[in-house]
């Protein structure tokens, strides 16, 4: 055998091989340092890995491909193959996922992403995720009340005549009802309106603090389940039906609604380590709604906010009844 033929046949032997690999960009749209990469990142090791050379997945951190607000254009443009994004930030898009920003009734963030996810499975966010392919679903921790200035001694009635930074459905109504005027501003702008006293506080998870160096500009902080906030890691069908079977069953193998918890459980371990730094800060105060008290609230307005979230979403009651069995059979 010549050495031409025998190059042929390298090439033939490796050919199949050649056509089942596939390189894939997903975007975190994170800053690196942003806590929630780390678990994406060992997430594309275990699938790399799994897949044995069919799928290479090409993880990249910050803006530049896909950011806060364009993650979704980018992906069904064909910019990135998946990405990370909020559904808060894509209402037109995500609407009944915004159900998940429901205040009160979610425990943690391990809970509600592991609802999510089976809610997802069971059809309940109707056309949200039509043309989709979702892999990770986090339902980011009960944002709390944060004020740069004014100390909070009276709960929720401390924000009376602030401008507070207010980024989910929920969140406008708690500010409104408490005589609050509430902004709207990207996450990626808040410190400096904060910073210039455009905007008087901000009702988030503490998630936010360390990336966007929030706790140099709030000072105060309210723990209460004021609503959180549904992300989730996704490409398109087409993409997704496009890779080798061998590709996709290692995309599947770790693209379970028990991955999803795990990522919520990873969220709610962020979240607390961000809180407790800040507790430890010099000029940080702390006030927290007991747990009686989240009953109370439950109890007493409970069933009004169940309904208004019913009203407001394509998936009404249906959608509303499906939230709460699954946030149950999470616990």
């Amino acid at each position: 055998m010549n050495v031409k033929t025998t190059t042929l046949s390298i090439i033939a032997a490796m050919a199949p091989l050649m056509a089942n690999a596939q390189d894939l960009v997903f975007a975190s749209t994170n800053a690196e340092p942003v806590p929630i990469n780390r678990f994406f990142e060992q997430w594309v090791e275990k699938v790399n890995a799994e897949a044995g050379g069919a799928v290479n997945i090409d993880l990249r951190h910050g803006p530049t491909l896909a950011n806060h607000t364009n993650f979704y254009d980018r992906v069904v443009d064909g910019v990135v193959d998946m990405s990370w994004g909020m559904s808060v930030f894509n209402p037109g898009k995500f609407r009944n996922s915004l159900v998940m920003t429901i205040p009160f009734f979610v425990e943690s963030s391990e809970q509600g992403s592991l609802a999510a996810c089976r809610m997802y499975e069971n059809g309940a966010f109707g056309e949200d995720y039509e043309g989709l392919k979702p892999l990770l679903f986090a339902n980011f921790p009960q944002s709390s009340l944060h004020t740069a200035d004014t100390p909070i001694t009276d709960g929720l009635e401390s924000m009376a005549g602030l401008n507070i930074i207010a980024t989910s459905p929920p969140a406008v109504e708690i500010t409104k009802g408490n005589e609050g005027t509430p902004l709207s501003v990207n996450i990626t702008e808040a410190y400096e309106a904060l910073q210039r006293g455009t905007a008087d506080g901000m009702i988030m998870s503490f998630t936010a603090f360390p990336a966007f160096k929030l706790g140099d500009v709030l000072k105060h902080h309210y723990v209460a389940p004021l609503g959180g906030a549904l992300g989730a890691v996704f490409m398109t069908e087409e993409s997704y039906n496009a890779l080798s079977d061998d590709a996709r069953a290692a995309i599947d193998a770790h693209s379970t609604c028990e991955a999803s918890r795990e990522l919520g459980a990873f969220v709610d371990d962020w979240n607390n380590g961000a809180m407790e730094a800040l507790r430890n800060t010099e000029g940080h105060t702390f006030s927290q709604m007991t747990p009686e008290e989240v009953q109370g609230i439950i109890g007493y307005v409970g069933d009004e906010i169940l309904a208004s979230f019913a009203e407001a979403f394509p998936g009404g009651q249906p959608l509303v009844n499906e939230l709460l069995t699954q946030l149950e059979a999470a616990k």
